[in-house]
C-alpha cells in the first residue's frame, strides 16, 4: 500500500535553497542508493532507514499521524480524544493529532514511547524527500524539521547521480509551476505533496526533450510518469 501523506495543512515550499553561510551541514547518503530505497518506501514495500540521530523534528511538526487497520498495536497507544477519522480521509485511515505545541503525544522528551510497535506511516517517513526535490522547508510553522531539511547534503556516486538529482529537482520547480498555471488539473499543493509527486514523476526530467518540450505536452508526461509510478506491479 503507498505511503499516505500527511493532510495538506500548510502552503508551498520555497525551491532550490542557497546555503546558509556557516550553517550544519549533515550527511544524506548516495543519492543513488536513497533514490532506490525511497522508490520502495512510496512503493509500500519497504521502510525507511534515516540517519536521524537524535532529531525528532518529524515528531515535533503539527503533523497528525496517519493510522491504518494495520497499526492497531499502536493506536491503542495513543489517547483515544487525539484520534479523528475525516469525513474526506481514505477508507480506514484515521489521525492521531498532535499536543498544542505541535508535538506527538508518543514523544516522551527525545524518544517515541511506542518505537518498535510505530506506526507503518512513521517507518516511511523520510525528509529527506524534502532535501532531494529542493524543497527547503515542509511548511512555516515547522522549524525543527525545516533545520534538517537544510542540513542534509547527498554524495554522488557518478556524474549520473547529479543529473537525476537536478532532474528531482526540475521535477518539484515545473509542479510549482503547474500549481499557478491556468487550465492545470488540480494537484495538491503542501510541500510534502509536492516532494512526493516529483520523486515520481523526476524520470521525465531526466530526458533532455523535457528542456524543449511546451509546458501542457510536459504535463502530460508527468502526469502519466505520475500514474505509471503508482500502478500495481
Amino acid at each position: 500500500m503507498p505511503t499516505p501523506l500527511p493532510p495538506d495543512t500548510s502552503g508551498t515550499g520555497a525551491f532550490d535553497p542557497p546555503a546558509a553561510a556557516g550553517a550544519q551541514t549533515v550527511a544524506a547518503g548516495d543519492l543513488g542508493r536513497w533514490v532506490a530505497d525511497m522508490a520502495a518506501v512510496l512503493r509500500g514495500t519497504a521502510g525507511a532507514e534515516v540517519p536521524c540521530g537524535a532529531c525528532v523534528g518529524c515528531c515535533s511538526s503539527r503533523w497528525p499521524v496517519a493510522l491504518r487497520d494495520g497499526d492497531a498495536a499502536a493506536a491503542a497507544k495513543f489517547p483515544p480524544q487525539s484520534i479523528v477519522a475525516p469525513a474526506n480521509a481514505p477508507t480506514g485511515l484515521r489521525y492521531a493529532v498532535p499536543l498544542e505545541d505541535g508535538r506527538c503525544t508518543m514523544l516522551c522528551g527525545k524518544q517515541c514511547s511506542i518505537y518498535p510497535i510505530r506506526p507503518q506511516t512513521c517507518r516511511d517517513f523520510d525528509c529527506r524527500l524534502f532535501a532531494a526535490t529542493g524543497i527547503d522547508a515542509a511548511g512555516e510553522d515547522k522549524p525543527l524539521i525545516n533545520e534538517r531539511i537544510q542540513a542534509w547534503r547527498f554524495s554522488y556516486a557518478s556524474p549520473a547521480d547529479e543529473e537525476r538529482h537536478e532532474a528531482l529537482r526540475a521535477a518539484a520547480r515545473f509542479l510549482q509551476k503547474a500549481l499557478l498555471h491556468p487550465g492545470s488539473p488540480r494537484l495538491p499543493s503542501s510541500p510534502v505533496a509536492i516532494a512526493g509527486l516529483a520523486f515520481k514523476a523526476h524520470p521525465v526530467f531526466l530526458q533532455e526533450t523535457s528542456r524543449d518540450m511546451p509546458f501542457e505536452a510536459l504535463l502530460q508526461q508527468v502526469l502519466a510518469e505520475i500514474r505509471r509510478f503508482d500502478a500495481p506491479a
